[in-house]
């Protein structure tokens, strides 16, 4: 007796199922990934795995802050809804990966910027908040996009690090999400390391805990050697210790840093931010050791050219030099002529 075909096989085993049965038993318990990977089998497989129900409860356990109307409406625009949503936001952006020339890019900034922010510890929800942004607010100043007004901080059950041994694992219990989305272009990245790349207590005070995300990005074609080429997407987190031995969140911002740590203007910063939007994302597997190994790069980068900078100075100096003293030879001789004559 001739074997099945796989054709036959998988009409036999899967298709004799309920589609109803499928959504709700299978592919309601299946990530991301896994959801993905079972819409490319068949076209019968993509419907069922195309299902927007599917996707927006993936997207909300994953982003809580998006579940809210006005967010779900948003992402529900996008061209393919929540899935494309998750395709932009689940990854880094990465320039590094080739746009196909017959994708053209629109690199006008854009006129409003929503954050989604999410912190887990150890896996459980602790903060949440989605804020809207007017970049032309900021033009020719510093660009900075705070999530908690100075005088808030949200309540959170996580105990206070009491010695160096629970500080030192403190940071690897937390995940942060930083989700910016252009609700006009319909597009969306993530600007977060996920895992923390720096953890430290502020020096004045031992009841703070200070945490530190970063997304390094390369700005592309055009910059290199700028101080540009490559920009850092910095998150900062602050926890507050309060009596009850339970730490609080009083500050989440964002602002972005060129190769020498200056901080990016407005204009500089929705330059890169469009480009960022409009690249392509970067692979799901080791996207955490990815955003630390980045860190560490830009950092080293950053120091060499810091340094290559100073190096130059003494040179700088001694033209100044003699140019002051030209300079004042030419104003004596010039005096003294003027006397004479």
């Amino acid at each position: 007796m001739d074997s099945p075909s796989v054709a036959d096989t998988t009409s036999g085993s899967i298709w004799t199922v309920h589609p109803d049965i499928m959504e709700t038993h299978v592919f309601k318990h299946l990530d991301a990934a896994a959801l993905a990977s079972a819409s490319c089998a068949s076209s019968q497989l993509y419907a069922l795995a195309s299902d927007e129900t599917l996707w927006t409860d993936i997207s909300n356990s994953t982003w809580p802050s998006t579940n809210t109307p006005g967010i779900r409406q948003l992402i529900s625009s996008f061209p393919k809804g929540t899935r494309s949503f998750f395709s932009d936001s689940f990854t880094n952006p990465d320039v590094s990966i080739t746009t196909p020339s017959s994708s053209p890019v629109n690199l006008d900034c854009p006129s409003r910027l929503i954050s989604a922010v999410d912190i887990f510890y150890q896996q459980r929800h602790v903060f949440g908040k989605v804020v809207e942004t007017e970049p032309l607010n900021f033009d020719s100043s510093p660009f900075r996009i705070d999530v908690l007004d100075p005088k808030d901080s949200v309540p959170t059950r996580i105990p206070h690090p009491v010695d160096e041994q629970m500080m030192c694992e403190f940071g690897e219990r937390f995940t942060l999400s930083w989700v910016l989305i252009d609700p006009i272009r319909r597009r969306a990245m993530n600007l977060s390391s996920y895992k923390p790349v720096i953890v430290e207590r502020r020096w004045m005070s031992t009841e703070e805990v200070h945490m530190r995300y970063a997304w390094v990005f390369c700005a592309g074609p055009g910059e290199e050697g700028s101080a540009t080429e490559y920009v850092k997407f910095g998150i900062s987190v602050t926890w507050e210790g309060c009596q009850s031995g339970e730490m609080h969140v009083s500050k989440v911002s964002l602002n972005l840093e060129d190769m020498y740590g200056n901080q990016l203007t407005g204009r500089e910063s929705l330059a890169i931010i469009q480009k960022g939007l409009a690249s392509r994302r970067g692979k799901v597997k080791g996207r955490e050791s990815e955003g630390k190994r980045r860190y560490e790069e830009y950092m080293e980068m950053r120091r060499e050219r810091i340094l290559s900078e100073v190096s130059k100075q003494p040179e700088r100096v001694d033209k100044l030099r003699v140019a002051f003293f030209l300079f004042i030879f030419a104003s004596l001789g010039l005096l003294l002529f003027r006397r004479l004559f």
